[in-house]
């Protein structure tokens, strides 16, 4: 009786099974309930590994359409280790209710070193005022003297004095490097920031005496990389340090629902021209930066949803700010209202057409088996004075809030290399879903880059492989995607209300 029991919940699983599928793929709406009819969230990843012949257009578009529904389980991905299991698992949490957060810094980002752009981001988005880490930065940026060239003998001595005084430092106030504590964290993962901890201050520090060398033997070419590794192990160690997240994402209306990345994570992509394998690219994504931005890039790519699909070209107009188009503030998000008269008004500021290599596009972008529709994300900004997002995040009363001032900069420019960011349709800010790109070197005149600034959402940086992508071309194919586990545990889904599912179809209506 048991067995023929469990032959009948394995049959009735493989036929709701179906008829999601049907329901979602006729255009029907389609919803995840429990046994006693109240809304539940599942947590999907897809498997690593597929059968489908990827030469196969028609057999492509059916895999992807799966994967991109969610409908392979989670265990396929994590597999049976406990251990992984946990460490791969999102958290559900509620956060408050806030369209606005001050941000850590109140003027825009300069960079002086370009080489060292996606370092210098890291480390001055971080929300740490520890001294300590603050010195160390200090030191460590200001080898970046010795790029002007002719450097004197001097200067060489000084630089080798700060390496010196650094060192001194860490072995001095080790004990303020080490991580803080959050009082939610459990105790598995108070020891594994512990060792993390001290695995990256050792890491730190033995960089730090590779550099005291290399300046005292005056070693140019040798400095530089050991420069770089150097701040981007004191970035993380500096999100060790942070005492809790810099804004609360709001938890009310269409997008709260949305995966948010509370920190930063890893993710690294090959790619292969043909069956030419090219190589890496890693990206930081950055939840200090954009959390709901970095967060869907961090799930779709733990989802593995990029690997297999190739870089297309694709036209953009710039010009004028979308903040302004008298639509977007009706938060539309498809294209049917366009198309019923809401016509883009003419842009008369500065304006281009520029042609862009994207990344991740798949037809209408990756559909959310929690709403059986394609997701979508506000456009989310880190100003000088707020973490901003263009209006439709939530029902609140008052527009004046969701609106940046005009006064207001964005705290990253796209003049910065290795900036990544979200693409979205040219006049639907609040449209994206699974594009992404950088800026190549080639693509236009650095004075028109800041076309993009305030228009686009920028959530990681470029920092590894930043010459193999500006040889990336259209066709060129996403290999595999590996997302960094550490990186994971700051992924958070959150449980959506059956109201919040159901108002973006309300608001399209």
């Amino acid at each position: 009786m048991a067995l023929i029991t469990a032959l009948r919940c394995s049959a009735c699983n493989i036929i709701v099974s179906l008829a999601f599928i049907v329901l979602v793929l006729g255009g029907a709406k389609a919803f995840v309930f429990t046994s006693s009819g109240t809304s539940s969230v599942r947590h999907f990843a897809v498997a690593k590994d597929y059968s489908a012949n990827k030469d196969d257009d028609t057999n492509e578009n059916r895999r992807r359409t799966l994967l991109s529904l969610g409908l392979v389980p989670a265990a396929t991905f994590i597999g049976s280790d406990p251990a992984s299991a946990r460490q791969r698992l999102a958290f559900l949490v509620a956060t408050k209710n806030t369209t606005t957060a001050e941000s850590v810094l109140k003027d825009p980002v300069n960079v002086e070193t370009p080489s060292l752009s996606s370092e210098v981001c890291l480390l001055k988005l971080l929300p740490v005022k520890n001294p300590v880490f603050r010195t160390l930065d200090g030191y460590i940026q200001s080898l970046s003297v010795l790029r002007a060239g002719n450097v004197d003998d001097k200067t060489w001595r000084e630089c080798n004095r700060r390496m010196q005084s650094a060192l001194s430092l860490i072995d001095s106030k080790r004990a303020r490097l080490e991580p803080l504590f959050i009082q939610d964290d459990s105790t598995e993962i108070q020891i594994a920031k512990a060792e993390r901890g001290e695995r990256l201050i050792e890491a730190l520090r033995t960089e730090i005496v590779s550099l005291q060398e290399t300046t005292k033997a005056k070693n140019v070419t040798a400095t530089f990389p050991r420069q770089k590794d150097a701040l981007l192990a004191l970035a993380d160690i500096g999100e060790l340090l942070v005492p809790s997240f810099p804004f609360d994402v709001p938890n009310e209306g269409k997008f709260s629902f949305l995966p948010r990345l509370l920190g930063r994570c890893r993710v690294t992509f090959s790619f292969r021209r043909g069956n030419t394998p090219l190589g890496n690219v890693t990206i930081i994504a950055d939840g200090f930066l954009a959390p709901i931005t970095a967060g869907n890039f961090v799930d779709l790519s733990a989802r593995q949803f990029y690997t297999g699909l190739p870089i297309k070209q694709m036209q953009k107009k710039l010009g004028g700010s979308p903040y302004f188009l008298p639509y977007q503030f009706r938060g539309i998000e498809s294209l049917e209202d366009r198309i019923l008269g809401n016509e883009a008004p003419e842009i008369k500021s500065d304006s281009a057409t520029v042609s862009l290599p994207i990344l991740g596009s798949f037809q209408e972008g990756f559909y959310d088996p929690l709403t059986a529709k394609p997701r979508r994300l506000p456009l989310e900004v880190i100003r000088s004075s707020k973490l901003s997002y263009a209006r439709g995040f939530s029902d609140l009363s008052s527009e004046a809030s969701l609106e940046p001032s005009k006064d207001s900069e964005p705290l990253l420019s796209f003049d910065i290399p290795g900036l990544v960011a979200m693409n979205h349709p040219d006049y639907n800010v609040n449209g994206a879903s699974s594009e992404f790109f950088s800026l190549q070197l080639n693509t236009m005149p650095p004075e028109k880059r800041k076309l993009f600034d305030g228009n686009y959402a920028p959530f990681g940086y470029i920092i590894d492989g930043y010459d193999l992508y500006q040889n990336l071309k259209a066709g060129d194919v996403i290999a595999s995607t590996v997302v960094g586990e550490w990186g994971q545990l700051n992924l958070v889904k959150k449980s959506p209300s059956f109201s919040n599912v159901m108002q973006g179809d309300e608001e399209e209506q």
